[in-house]
């Protein structure tokens, strides 16, 4: 599975809004929801609040990779948000987060889930990269880095 199956051009948010955690989240599961990929965002916000009171998702850098598991889902959805001020996020480095993947996952995918967070993390292992997510101009440029950085580690 590639960060493509999972993530649609039009759940890509380059200007996010957002302050806090729970408005990050939300502005994110809202996307999926104006897809029609999802029904319910509360259900989506609290399912995520719940897997970041484990311990955040925040993995430093500037980079949060949200997730959680819904009942009700048939696939692997993701949205990408981009925060040129930056959120508090409670990172592992105590630093603002400006680059979010959110994931949700069916309950029943544990294999697929792991896998996608493992490719995200890779992608965003990279500074450069990091760097040219925060200084590209809009969506399709964003979304298209990200498909053609993932397929990099495809093969």
């Amino acid at each position: 599975m590639n960060i493509s199956d999972a993530l649609r051009e039009t759940c890509v948010i380059t200007d996010l809004m957002g302050e806090t955690k729970e408005e990050v989240l939300t502005e994110l599961v809202s996307a999926l929801k104006e897809m029609g990929l999802i029904e319910n965002v509360e259900e989506a916000v609290k399912v995520i609040l719940e897997r970041e009171k484990l311990g955040s998702t925040g993995i430093g850098d500037g980079v949060a990779i949200p997730h959680g598991k819904m009942k009700n889902l048939q696939h692997v959805l993701c949205a990408f948000g981009r925060s040129a001020k930056g959120v508090a996020f409670g990172a592992v480095d105590g630093q603002p987060v400006h680059i979010f993947f959110l994931l949700l996952a069916p309950v029943e995918s544990t294999g697929l889930h792991l896998k996608m967070l493992s490719r995200i993390s890779r992608i965003v292992r990279d500074a450069s990269f990091r760097k040219k997510l925060m200084e590209q101009v809009d969506a399709p440029h964003v979304y298209k880095d990200i498909v053609e950085e993932d397929k990099k580690f495809s093969g």
